[in-house]
């Protein structure tokens, strides 16, 4: 915050400088218009008697005395003004670069809540600053026919970029997430939004984006309710959303979290992905697969003979075309939960090291919870 003050403060220092230097040549540049205007006034009517060329030659005596000692004087002041505001200008320059990129991104960042809010209203889906929401959706056969009317948990985005790069979820509103309420919003994607305005909406959720220590607490409260985990992993009484289910451990507490109390819409859920009809409340098997791939039948234990080979998986973001596994080969949706991706390229220091969406220990109960279905 200091160093942002301090940014701006000289910023509008050297924008005074540069004002009053402005100032007093446009009064220089006045004053010697008007006296070119007075002077010439007497000139008219009496050209040849009043011409500079037939006027008597002012003599060597004043040429070089009081004429030559002005024109020296005002030379000098000329120059010792240049001398003090240059090196003034120079000092200040930057602090007029950081103020103009602080105001450049506060105006990024207040568009993209224009966007976020009033725009594309992801707001009425997302939640206010991004806490996560509901959205009403018609689920509907591959032929088209009504299925159902249902509420879809959107997920909270003050998070998001825990675990997902900007290039993800600059794709993830360019081409929206098909066969769910999230459209394309992106030009590419056949939606309304030109890709500053995406941009835009990204620099606002990294505004938005909660403190790795409130974000942990707020996790590590919903995985209590859930659960109440022993020393051993082993859930202590029934979800007190819903007291009629009881997870066996915290690793299917976690698998599942958001699903009855709603907690965070489900960002810190595996079963959003992994299990069908979980977003909207009417989940069918556990890792039966949905947006993400099915994780039963040993199919985990295929692709991931050991456990650490999986929690690395699921720890680290792996770009499209990243081996990973069994011969697997990473498609770049699978985000990172334990490593935060933005936080790994000096690039995109806008967010901490520290803030990632589980522990490693939360993770392996994960991965312990996924190898047992």
């Amino acid at each position: 915050m200091s160093t942002v003050l301090a940014s701006i403060v000289l910023a509008q220092v050297q924008r005074t400088i540069g004002i009053v230097v402005a100032v007093l040549l446009i009064l220089a540049f006045a004053v010697a218009v008007i006296a070119n205007m007075r002077k010439g006034r007497r000139e008219v009517g009496a050209e040849i008697e009043l011409a500079l060329n037939r006027q008597p030659g002012t003599p060597d005596e004043e040429l070089e005395t009081k004429r030559l000692d002005r024109t020296l004087g005002l030379g000098l002041a000329t120059l010792a003004v240049i001398a003090v505001t240059l090196p003034l200008y120079w000092l200040a320059e930057p602090g007029r670069q950081e103020g103009a990129v602080e105001k450049f991104n506060e105006e990024f960042v207040s568009r993209g809540e224009t966007i976020y809010v009033e725009t594309a209203q992801c707001a009425s889906c997302h939640g206010p600053e991004g806490v996560g929401g509901a959205a009403s959706y018609t689920l509907t056969a591959d032929n088209g026919d009504f299925i159902a009317s249902v509420q879809w948990q959107a997920p909270a985005l003050n998070t998001v970029l825990y675990r997902y790069t900007t290039e993800q979820v600059k794709t993830i509103l360019d081409y929206g997430r098909p066969g769910t309420p999230m459209p394309a919003w992106g030009a590419n994607g056949g939606g309304p939004l030109t890709t500053q305005q995406l941009d835009n909406v990204i620099d606002y959720l990294y505004s938005i984006q909660l403190p790795a220590e409130e974000a942990a607490a707020q996790r590590d409260e919903a995985i209590e309710a859930a659960c109440a985990p022993d020393d051993d992993g082993n859930c202590t009484k029934a979800d007190s959303a819903n007291p009629d289910v009881r997870w066996a451990n915290v690793g299917e507490a976690i698998f599942n979290l958001g699903l009855y109390d709603k907690f965070a819409g489900g960002a810190y859920s595996c079963a959003r992905c992994h299990t069908q009809g979980w977003s909207f409340g009417e989940p069918g098997l556990a890792g039966a697969g949905a947006f993400g791939p099915d994780l039963r039948d040993g199919r985990t234990l295929r692709q991931f003979p050991t456990a650490l080979s999986q929690i690395d998986f699921v720890s680290v973001y792996h770009p499209m075309g990243k081996a990973y596994g069994v011969r697997g080969i990473s498609s770049g949706r699978m985000p990172g939960f334990g490593v935060n991706p933005n936080a790994e390229d000096p690039a995109e220091t806008r967010v901490t090291v520290a803030q990632t969406m589980l522990t490693e220990e939360q993770i392996a109960a994960v991965v312990d919870y996924e190898r047992s279905l």
